[in-house]
C-alpha cells in the first residue's frame, strides 16, 4: 500500500470516527458537554455492539453443540463464514456507494496530483474495515464458541486469523461490485430515489421478517442440520474443503490445502473487482447522468405562502435523499405495520389486554393502540438532522428576511406529516375491525399527532445545540450525529411517561374513566410543545443567528 493511499484511509477513519463522536465542533468543544456526548455515543456504541456480540455466542453455543452431537463439526466455520459475511454484505452494501462512488470529495481528490487507482483503493480499504468490524461481531463469538466446544489448537487459531480477515475482504469486493450495478441500474429508471427506498424497505421487510421468525428458522436448522451438512457436501465443495480443514479433528496438513481454494476465490474475485474499477473509477464518480429538457411552458406567476414553501422546501429535500427516508422514515412503516396487525389479528388484541389488565375499570384498548402508535411515531428523527442538512450554504436561508420561528414550524412540521399516513391509516384499521368508541378513535389519531408535534419541535431543539456543518456525505447527520440520537432517546423518555400515568390508573381505580386519562395525555403533550416553542423563541433565536 503506498503512503498515499494510507495517507487517505488515515484521513477517512479519522473523519468518520470524529463526525460520529464529536459534539458541537467549533462551539463548545473544549466544554463539559464534549466528554459526556463522546461518553453517551461510546457507550452506546459499546453495548450495542456487547449485545450482538453475546447473542452470536448464545447462538454458537447451541448450533456448535448440535452440530458435534450428530458429527458434522466440520460444518461450523463454513456456516459462520456464510452467516457472517451476509449479516456484513447487508449492513454495508448500500455503504458501497456512498463510500466508493457518491462520495462529495471524490472530483476534488481526482482533481488533486492522486492517482485515482490510490483514491479508488482508499474507499475499498475503508470499506473493508467496516466490513471487517460488521463480520467479526459475529465472528469472535463463534471462534470463542468453537474453542469451548471442540477444543483449542494451532488449526483453529490459524483458520480464525485467516477466516476473520479473508470474509470482509471477499464481502468487499462483492459490495462493490453490486453498489456498481445498483449505480448502472439507477441511471436506467426515471426515479432512482424512488427505488433506493424501496429496495431498503424491502431490505429492512425481509430481515424483520427474519427476526420474527428467527427462533422457528433455528429449530429447523436444528432438526435438519444433518441434511444441510450432506447438501453442503455434495453441492459446495469448497465450504466442504475449507470446513474439514479448519475441523479439529484433522491435522494441520490438512489446513492448507483444504484452505488454498477459498482464498484463490477471494483473491480472484478481489483482483478482478479491483482493477475492473481501478479502470472506470474516474468514468464513474465524474459521469454526470443525462437530464431530459423540460419544455418550458409559460405560466402565470403565483404569489405562495412564506411559510408553506418552507414547509415545501423541508418535504422536498427530505424525499429527496433516500437515506434520509429510510433511517429517519422507519416510524411510519412501524405504525403502518401496527395497522396491518389490528386488521389481521385485532381480536388477539381485545382478548390480550384483559389477561395483563383483569381489574381494568375503563375499556383500556384505545388507549393500548393510540400510546403504542404515539412511541412508534416518536421513534421518527426526521427533524433531528434539518438544521445539520443546510450544512455550509445555512448562510444562504438566514440572510434572508425570515422570522427564524417560520423555519422552526417548517422544520418540525416535518415530523407530522412523515407519520400522517401510518396514523391515519391504523386509527381507521381500529376504527374497522375494533368495537371502539367514538372517542377512543379522536384519541387514536390526535395523541399520536400531538407525540408526533413533541418529537418534530424537540429535535428542531437538540439539533440548535448540537448542530453538525462539516460534513461530506448526508448519512453522517442523518444516522451518525449525537443530535439524532439525544432525540431518539428523549423521544422515547418523554413519551412513556404520560401513557405510564395514564394506563395505570385507568387499570386499577374505579372513578378514573378514560376521559381522564385521554386529557392528562393531550394536557402533556400540549404543555411539552408550549416549552418547546418558548424555548425556539428565545434562546433558539440567539442560536440561529450565531449558527454558521
Amino acid at each position: 500500500m503506498s503512503k498515499t493511499v494510507f495517507e487517505l484511509v488515515k484521513i477517512k477513519i479519522i473523519g468518520d470516527i470524529s463526525s460520529m463522536i464529536s459534539f458541537m465542533r467549533g462551539r463548545s468543544s473544549k466544554g463539559r458537554g464534549f466528554n459526556i456526548g463522546t461518553a453517551l455515543i461510546i457507550g452506546v456504541i459499546l453495548i450495542a455492539f456487547g449485545f450482538m456480540m453475546v447473542f452470536s455466542f448464545g447462538m454458537a453455543m447451541v448450533l456448535g453443540f448440535q452440530m458435534g452431537s450428530e458429527g458434522c463439526g466440520w460444518l461450523y466455520f463454513p456456516m459462520a463464514f456464510v452467516t457472517s459475511g451476509a449479516f456484513s454484505f447487508i449492513g454495508t452494501v448500500f455503504a458501497a456507494q456512498s463510500y466508493l462512488y457518491d462520495a462529495k470529495d471524490n472530483e476534488l481528490l481526482l482533481s488533486m496530483p492522486i492517482k485515482p487507482f490510490d483514491v479508488m483503493m482508499s474507499r475499498m480499504i475503508a470499506l473493508y474495515l467496516l466490513n471487517f468490524v460488521y463480520t467479526n461481531l459475529l465472528f469472535i463469538p463463534v471462534g470463542v464458541a468453537n474453542g469451548l466446544l471442540f477444543g483449542y489448537n494451532v488449526i483453529t487459531f490459524i483458520n480464525f486469523i485467516i477466516s476473520a480477515l479473508m470474509i470482509p475482504m471477499l464481502v468487499t469486493a462483492l459490495a462493490s461490485i453490486i453498489g456498481y450495478l445498483l449505480g448502472k441500474l439507477a441511471k436506467l429508471i426515471p426515479n432512482k430515489n424512488l427505488m433506493t427506498v424501496i429496495l431498503g424497505f424491502a431490505t429492512v421487510g425481509l430481515l424483520s421478517l427474519v427476526i420474527v421468525n428467527f427462533g422457528n428458522i433455528i429449530e429447523v436448522l436444528m432438526n435438519e442440520i444433518s441434511r444441510v451438512a450432506d447438501w453442503t457436501a455434495g453441492h459446495l465443495h469448497i465450504l466442504f474443503w475449507y470446513g474439514l480443514a479448519t475441523s479439529t479433528e484433522h491435522s494441520l496438513k490438512a489446513l492448507f490445502p483444504g484452505i488454498i481454494p477459498i482464498l484463490a476465490l477471494t483473491a480472484a474475485v478481489s483482483a478482478g473487482v479491483a482493477a475492473f474499477l481501478s479502470r472506470h473509477f474516474t468514468a464513474i464518480v465524474t459521469r454526470k447522468t443525462a437530464m431530459k429538457k423540460k419544455k418550458y411552458v409559460r405560466k402565470p406567476l403565483r404569489r405562495t405562502n412564506i411559510q408553506l414553501a418552507l414547509i415545501k422546501k423541508e418535504v422536498g429535500y427530505f424525499l429527496s435523499l433516500p437515506s434520509y427516508v429510510m433511517n429517519a422514515g422507519m416510524s411510519t412503516i412501524m405504525a403502518i405495520l401496527l395497522g396491518v396487525g389490528i386488521l389481521l389479528r385485532g381480536s388477539v388484541i381485545s382478548e390480550w389486554l384483559p389477561t395483563f389488565f383483569p381489574d381494568a375499570s375503563t375499556n383500556l384498548l384505545g388507549l393500548a393502540i393510540g400510546s403504542s402508535l404515539a412511541l412508534s411515531c416518536t421513534l421518527n428523527d426526521v427533524t433531528a438532522p434539518t438544521v445539520s442538512l443546510e450544512g455550509r450554504t445555512i448562510w444562504i436561508l438566514k440572510s434572508t428576511p425570515l422570522d427564524p420561528m417560520k423555519v422552526f414550524f417548517a422544520k418540525a412540521l416535518l415530523a407530522p406529516i412523515v407519520c400522517l399516513p401510518g396514523v391515519c391509516f391504523t386509527s381507521a384499521a381500529s376504527a374497522i375491525v375494533l368495537d371502539l368508541r367514538v372517542i377512543d378513535v379522536l384519541f387514536i389519531v390526535f395523541i399520536p399527532v400531538l407525540a408526533c408535534m413533541f418529537s418534530g419541535f424537540l429535535g428542531v431543539c437538540v439539533n440548535l445545540k448540537l448542530p453538525r456543518f462539516d460534513w461530506t456525505n448526508e448519512i453522517t447527520v442523518i444516522k451518525q450525529s449525537l443530535s439524532v440520537i439525544f432525540t431518539l432517546l428523549l423521544s422515547m423518555f418523554f413519551t412513556a411517561i404520560p401513557f405510564t400515568l395514564a394506563i395505570i390508573p385507568s387499570a386499577y381505580l374505579e372513578d378514573f374513566s378514560s376521559l381522564w386519562a385521554y386529557g392528562i395525555c393531550i394536557a402533556y403533550f400540549l404543555a411539552l410543545v408550549l416549552l418547546e416553542l418558548f424555548f425556539l423563541a428565545t434562546e433558539g433565536k440567539k442560536i440561529w443567528k450565531e449558527l454558521g
